[in-house]
């Protein structure tokens, strides 16, 4: 990780006590979306809450971010394009099925 600099924020209080509720370290969240907003290779992706709140306690509370965790998606988007892949050929399959009869 680079060299940090310590900064002052200004944020609604809402957003505040919402992120405090949540257990989350302020710190981390800024840092993420900052990284989400900078970051030539971010990627967004939109999730359940349940999944979301996974995602920012576990990077906002450990060491890890998101480069310890692309083996991980990389993997699940293995498993994900073979899935399409075989769902395709199944559908493709019956309509050749259905056109043969």
């Amino acid at each position: 990780m680079s060299e940090m600099k310590r900064v002052n924020v200004h944020i609604p209080k809402e957003y505040y006590e919402s992120i405090m509720e949540q257990g989350l370290k302020l710190s981390g969240v800024i840092r993420e979306a900052l990284e989400d907003q900078l970051n030539p290779n971010t990627i967004t992706l939109s999730v359940s809450k349940k999944t979301h709140k996974i995602y920012m306690e576990l990077f906002s509370t450990t060491d890890c971010n998101d480069k310890d965790f692309e083996p991980y998606l990389k993997e699940a988007l293995q498993k994900f394009v073979t899935d399409i892949i075989q769902k395709r050929s199944d559908t493709l399959q019956s309509i050749k099925e259905e056109l043969e009869k």
